[in-house]
């Protein structure tokens, strides 16, 4: 399991320079209900209202901080997390699958900064520390999480940051 929601949260307001621009651009955190919904497409079930704000800009700045901590080798603050994650309730519940009952946990979010607590939890608590890391181009300062076997991944994103720090290496031999 990859961090994604620890990763797209704590990247989120940090400048980035997409390529065929001159300049990097940092966005507004979650300004608004079409930036917050934008911002948090892939991460949310449900649509953004504007009483969610507040709590979603809380769980941002909470991963934010878990993932500076774990970056300098610190203690995550749990108790940040847990207060956000607390309107998540769970309840079990009997299934038969194929003639076989078997036990299911069904979770019940408050609101959508509970279910985002919630789920950051969960990544952060199977998460590898290790392979959190901050883009080794000195221009970028988003954060990833190397997936690859060798634990070797230098970049954020081969496109732009590999082959701008490969193409500026090889200006510089000239």
């Amino acid at each position: 399991m990859t961090p994604e929601a620890l990763v797209a949260l704590a990247n989120l307001g940090r400048p980035r320079r997409p390529a065929g621009t001159s300049v990097a651009r940092g966005e507004p955190i979650l300004p608004d209900l079409a930036g917050a919904s934008g911002q948090l497409a892939g991460l949310l079930d449900r649509p953004v209202t504007e009483p969610d704000l507040a709590g979603l800009r809380g769980v941002h700045h909470a991963a934010a901080r878990a993932a500076e901590a774990i970056l300098a080798g610190e203690p995550v603050d749990c108790a940040e997390l847990n207060a956000l994650a607390a309107d998540s309730t769970a309840r079990i519940e009997l299934v038969v699958t194929d003639g076989t009952p078997s036990q299911r946990l069904t979770w019940d979010d408050a609101t959508p900064a509970s279910a985002l607590a919630r789920r950051l939890i969960t990544e952060l608590s199977a998460l590898d520390p290790a392979r959190l890391r901050r883009c080794a181009r000195e221009q970028c300062d988003l954060l990833f999480y190397d997936t690859t076997r060798s634990r070797t991944r230098r970049w954020h994103a081969e496109d732009p940051c590999g082959w701008r720090e490969r193409q500026h290496t090889h200006r510089t031999r000239r």
